[in-house]
């Protein structure tokens, strides 16, 4: 597979990709690909097409990926740059700032996924029973 090269305004100093963090925190660790993957349980492939932004990363990965450069999730992922106009895009992005699954936040805010699902997309707000709650879980954008 042909290596992509950098755009000449994105630097590794700077990066605004989670491939591009996710490359700069391996060279900080003083990791090489193969030693990332076998540290991860990912395979170099892997690796290297999400730091080439062939593959964006799954939140699975980069839990792994999170753990072995000791960086938050949130950074990797660049969630920081995630809409917050609508309901359901502030909870999507507190979601993945946690680090979560739509799973893991249905239990650690008592609902199904499903009801995720339907705030995530805006169809449904959240009913007053569960607004406390999802209140807490949405400061993580403030």
């Amino acid at each position: 597979m042909k290596k992509k090269s950098l755009p000449l305004n994105k630097t590794p100093s700077s990066p605004d990709t989670p491939g591009l963090r996710i490359r700069a925190a391996r060279n900080e660790a003083n990791l090489t690909i193969r030693e990332l993957a076998a540290l991860s349980g990912l395979t170099p492939e892997t690796i290297s097409m999400m730091e080439n932004g062939v593959h964006p990363p799954s939140l699975k990965s980069l839990k792994k990926i999170s753990a072995c450069l000791v960086q938050p999730i949130h950074y990797l992922g660049c969630y920081e740059n995630l809409p917050e106009g609508t309901f359901g895009e502030r909870l999507k992005k507190a979601r993945l700032y946690h680090g979560l699954t739509k799973e893991e936040a249905a239990t650690k805010l008592g609902v199904d996924s499903k009801s995720i699902t339907s705030w995530e997309t805006d169809r449904v707000e959240p009913s007053n029973k569960h607004l406390s709650k999802v209140d807490l879980f949405l400061r993580i954008n403030e």
